[in-house]
Order: C-alpha cells, then sequence, then structure tokens
C-alpha cells in the first residue's frame, strides 16, 4: 500500500512542521503551515494527515485546505517530492484511487509570524536616524546595510503577540532593540529584544516556535562556504557568513543541518574564563575548527574589537586551529 510509502516521506519532511506529532496509527498532526494556523495560539494545531484507502491524505481544520499527500510534499520540498514520485512509480502506485473527494490545488505557503512581526516592529533600515535603536547601532558601528535585519519595538510589553504564553512574564514597557530568529527555511521562529536604556534584564527572548533552536542568521547562511559561530548575535553582523548561537556553548551548533568540516567556533576573548576554556577544549576534541585568539588582544569580542579599529576577519583567519595545534594553541592562552 502506497500510504506507507507516504508515511516515510511524511516523516522525512517532519521537522518542517511545526508542533508535529503522531496521535495515533497512520494519523499524524501538525500546525498548517499552508495558512498558518492560529496566530494568537501558538499551541493550536489543526492541519492532519491520515488514510485514506490506498493513500495518505492532508486536512486543515482552520483553512479547509485538503489535498494528497503528494500535493502537499511538492509545495514543501521538490527535490524530496521527486524521489517520492520515483519510488511511487517503481512501486506501481502510478495513479490514485482519490480523485473527486479532494481539492488538488498547489498549496500556496505563506510566513504568518512573520507578516505578523512586520505590523508590530519598525525595520530600522526604515527608520530616521534619530531613532534610539539606530543610534544604538550607529554607535557601535552595525554596518548599514545589517539595518534590514534588525527592527525596533517602542513598547516590549507589545511583543507578545507573538506568543501569548509570555505575557505574565514581560512587565515592562521600554522600548527595545529586536533581532529576529529565522529557521533554515526562512520561517520566524524567535526573536531576542536588547535593552537599550541600561535595562538590568538586558535580553528578553520570545520563541515563536518552541521546538526550533533559536539560531541567529540560519536562514541566510551559506553551508558550500566558511561558516564562522559567534556566541552573539550583534557579533555576527560584522562577519561574513556568520551564525550566533546566542550561548557560550557553541559546539550545540552539531544540532542543526550544518557541515562539521566548513565551520569555525569562535568564542570570546576571556583566557581566564574558566568554563569558556572548557568548551573550547571540548569543541577540539569533537573534532571543530576554533579561533584561538592572540595573547595580545585586549578586546573581548568582535564588536569591541571593531570598535577598537581592528578587522576581525582577519585576525579570525590567521588564527584558526583543528585537533593538536589547537589544543597547544589553547593551552598558552589560558596562560596569558
Amino acid at each position: 500500500m502506497s500510504v506507507f510509502l507516504d508515511q516515510k516521506y511524511l516523516l522525512l519532511i517532519s521537522n518542517r512542521l511545526p508542533l508535529f506529532k503522531k496521535k495515533k496509527d497512520q494519523v499524524y498532526n501538525c500546525r498548517c503551515i499552508l495558512c498558518g494556523d492560529s496566530a494568537k495560539k501558538k499551541n493550536k494545531a489543526r492541519g492532519y494527515f491520515f488514510a485514506f484507502k490506498t493513500d495518505l491524505m492532508y486536512k486543515c481544520y482552520n483553512c479547509g485546505a485538503s489535498m494528497q499527500f503528494g500535493t502537499f510534499l511538492k509545495g514543501v520540498d521538490t527535490l524530496i517530492h521527486s524521489e517520492y514520485a520515483l519510488e511511487r512509480y517503481s512501486e506501481g502506485h502510478v495513479n490514485s484511487n482519490v480523485r473527486l473527494q479532494f481539492t488538488f490545488e498547489e498549496p500556496k505557503f505563506v510566513e504568518a509570524e512573520e507578516a505578523l512581526l512586520d505590523k508590530i516592529l519598525d525595520r530600522l533600515d526604515k527608520l530616521d536616524d534619530t531613532n534610539e535603536a539606530v543610534q544604538y547601532c550607529i554607535k557601535r558601528n552595525i554596518p548599514k546595510e545589517k539595518f534590514k535585519q534588525l527592527y525596533f519595538i517602542d513598547n516590549i510589553a507589545n511583543i507578545v503577540q507573538l506568543n501569548d504564553k509570555y505575557k505574565a512574564s514581560i512587565k515592562g514597557q521600554e522600548p527595545r532593540l529586536v533581532l529576529p530568529f529565522y529557521d533554515e527555511h526562512g520561517q520566524l521562529s524567535g526573536v531576542t529584544c536588547r535593552a537599550l536604556r541600561g535595562e538590568a534584564l538586558r535580553y528578553v527572548t520570545i520563541k515563536v516556535k518552541e521546538e526550533v533552536p533559536l539560531i541567529f542568521g540560519f536562514d541566510s547562511v551559506d553551508k558550500e562556504k566558511t561558516v564562522y559561530v559567534v556566541e552573539g548575535p550583534i557579533d555576527s553582523l560584522f562577519l561574513p557568513n556568520s551564525i550566533a548561537i546566542g550561548s557560550s556553548d557553541l559546539k550545540t551548533v552539531g544540532k542543526i543541518n550544518l557541515p562539521k568540516e566548513k565551520l569555525v567556533l569562535i568564542f570570546d576573548n576571556q583566557p581566564r574564563n574558566t568554563e569558556i576554556c572548557k568548551l573550547i577544549d571540548k569543541a577540539i576534541t569533537n573534532n571543530y575548527k576554533v579561533v584561538v585568539w592572540p595573547q595580545t588582544l585586549q578586546y573581548k569580542d568582535i564588536n569591541e574589537m571593531v570598535l577598537g579599529g581592528i578587522d576581525p576577519v582577519k585576525i579570525i583567519n590567521s588564527n584558526t586551529f583543528e585537533g593538536l595545534t589547537a589544543k597547544a594553541k589553547l593551552m598558552s592562552w589560558k596562560r596569558c
């Protein structure tokens, strides 16, 4: 039965379907990526895959979309669909028994959460230079061409429109700089809001997709080139083809779909930080390339280097090591 083939390919794309889970035998559930499902309730999941005769079908009980699984798959990934069609043909499943019960329209995928982001926030490249978020970025020497990736919110309380489960935890009403995170398919997965006025809570993070790791720049990275991996999103804005993990444990980049041989892990320049030294050592042991900063370098992070008139890319490229060489360099760096 071709329904088993359909299930095989459904599981292949399941990581692209928000809140995907198996409900029971031959029945699967997820948030509908055709209509975006509920914009207000992020736990709503009204898209269903289910067996009907010899095929797997998809139906959304929010927008009413209904189609054979093959049609749905083609809208998600044409390359995987080509493999699916070939395998289906090789098994003799050329024609489906179902023709009239469903409307087989090419699915139109929408970015519901991203559209909402543009409604409640202002993109920096569209704001006047007098705006405080713009001023903050200018003072930090963030390249103007990067402003299109950044946003401003004049009241942090409004950010809960992206996920109302955070409503009770957002107490302030101050303006903030907003850095959005997208998954590798360009769908909004969360945001982090940076304080502009010295608030005690420097960062406020909102997850739109709970199950997706927040990797800044992941949607635009070129996997065929060297990928620079840093801790903070702002630091990544100064490097080509860079992503930010949002924490010091850069080796968590291994959880996402990027080739290890293309990665260069760039930890902050903190040789006296025992935890950072341990993380670098583990990364080297796990066969990652790492940057071990020159002992004479006084700046802590990429942004500080830029503000100090230093080209971080040159230093990074001449101080990237792996294996035993990296271990030896790390030992010297820790003693400086």
